[in-house]
């Protein structure tokens, strides 16, 4: 049995078609950054993460063009991100989001010049349709290698 949907999402003046497929209650994803450069690095305001490098995405479900995951079904899902910089006296941010509301934003702070981590974890309660991505929080940025350091992952839980 398979369901297709249609998805717009309007962000930030930038229109996004997503068009996916969805079978049956299978809906897993992790997905990494790409490593053509060690830094991604956000500007003035904030930056999208793009998650390119899909290492998993049963059900389609993530988008490694936009960097959303849409929600096929309504549903319980669980969502974890992994993130790194190379920090000297200073701090890494991330923000996760569901639609356009911050659901966390975490920081981590260290001054030895190692890479340090990041990691996140929420469960949320999507409507078919809802949407979750990362964001990095203007002029931050996150350190990445082949090794993937940053990773985005998410299933479904069970549907209701």
């Amino acid at each position: 049995d398979i369901s297709y949907f249609l998805v717009i999402l309007n962000i930030s003046s930038d229109v996004f078609l997503v068009l996916f497929h969805f079978t049956g209650g299978k809906v897993a994803f992790s997905a990494a950054l790409t490593f053509n450069t060690e830094y991604v690095q956000a500007g003035p305001s904030e930056l999208n993460l793009v998650f390119r490098n899909i290492i998993t995405n049963v059900g389609n479900a993530y988008s490694s063009n936009t960097g959303f995951f849409t929600a096929p079904v309504k549903g319980v899902y669980f969502f974890r991100f992994t993130v790194a910089d190379i920090l000297s006296s200073r701090t890494m941010y991330t923000a996760l989001y569901r639609n356009q509301q911050r659901i966390m934003l975490l920081g981590e702070y260290d001054m030895d010049h190692h890479v340090s981590y990041l990691v996140g974890g929420v469960t949320l309660q999507l409507e078919a349709g809802d949407w979750v991505n990362l964001r990095l929080p203007g002029n931050q940025r996150l350190y990445n290698t082949e090794s993937n350091h940053c990773i985005f992952s998410g299933f479904l839980l069970f549907t209701l």
